[in-house]
């Protein structure tokens, strides 16, 4: 692992923050970090959100214009637009320093990162510096063989039955708070998925079956804390590859629980597929649904491939 600490005081930190997180409790538990860092005398200026999407914008020109170091301050989705925001921008994207702090429903990049979960330790992380290169992953939505999409991503893609639980979820009217609509949605889709034909290919690996979900993996958590993928490792320069053909709803379900543990792979004593790669590519017969942290994909075939140590990212590992 390439591991750096920075003096986090000897820079500004152009803060991204989405007031809408937590439902709209974002904002109260960032005046407690400002009096934190304030108490520090860390240089900051603020970057509200106002819209989906403007974290995207925002991370590009401000990376265009020279300002290498950025404190997102949301849930997996905000950092999944400024990663994407970085990545599109002109600048030298060795040189950013990305740090977080973990407002989020799930915060399940955080997890794997070794986070606490109190605001204030998370803060201690920050002051403390030790930042990583971290790899990037990049999904392209082919139709006709013809990429008409794309989007990166931070931690893991999920096809299949993941994004379906995404696209209920964006779905379903509100009756329900924070991780409580995913879990829902969750249950609900369960139960009622059906599995779909696809094909996954490897440069060393190939699968073509009905497929109940499959991710490509920089991280190992998703979901609000289903450890999909426990072996991957965010600088190794590989996707984990996990799949998950059609079972039946009673094998599913007892699999489901113990994928919070990340035992899943072992109890399906091979039934669940395994590998690693520096690209996936998934051809679909039918419509299958993608998504990366959270945020839906066009629909199509996908390839999925994996940019190596791109820049800094806070870590508490």
């Amino acid at each position: 692992m390439d591991f750096c600490n920075f003096s986090v005081l000897d820079y500004t930190w152009h803060v991204i923050i989405n007031p809408n997180a937590l439902e709209g409790k974002c904002m109260k538990h960032w005046a407690k970090v400002a009096t934190r860092l304030d108490a520090e005398r860390v240089r900051y200026e603020m970057h509200p959100t106002a819209a989906r999407g403007d974290a995207i914008v925002i991370a590009k020109q401000l990376c265009d214009a020279g300002s290498h170091h950025l404190l997102v301050v949301g849930g997996d989705g905000s950092i999944n637009e400024v990663v994407d925001g970085i990545m599109r921008s002109n600048a030298d994207i060795h040189d950013v320093c990305l740090a977080v702090i973990p407002l989020g429903r799930g915060n399940d990049w955080a997890r794997t990162h070794q986070y606490p979960t109190r605001l204030d330790d998370c803060v201690e992380v920050f002051l403390k510096g030790k930042f990583m290169r971290h790899d990037v992953g990049h999904v392209q939505t082919l139709r006709g063989g013809v990429s008409v999409a794309d989007r990166f991503f931070i931690n893991i893609a999920g096809f299949g039955f993941d994004a379906e639980v995404i696209y209920d979820t964006q779905q379903s009217k509100p009756h329900f708070l924070g991780l409580s609509v995913y879990i829902v949605s969750l249950f609900r889709c369960l139960f009622g998925y059906k599995s779909v034909p696809v094909k996954i290919e490897t440069p060393g690996f190939s699968f073509q079956d009905k497929t109940f979900l499959a991710v490509a993996a920089n991280c190992q958590y998703n979901g609000g804390g289903m450890r999909q993928a426990p072996d991957a490792q965010p600088d190794d320069g590989l996707l984990d590859v996990v799949i998950i053909p059609h079972l039946s709803y009673l094998r599913l379900f007892w699999l489901m629980l113990s994928v919070f543990s990340g035992k899943h792979i072992k109890k399906s004593k091979g039934l669940i597929k395994t590998c690693r790669a520096k690209s996936v590519d998934i051809i679909c017969d039918t419509l299958c649904r993608g998504e990366v942290e959270g945020e839906m994909l066009e629909s199509g075939n996908y390839h999925v491939t994996v940019q190596p140590a791109v820049f800094w990212m806070l870590t508490n590992q």
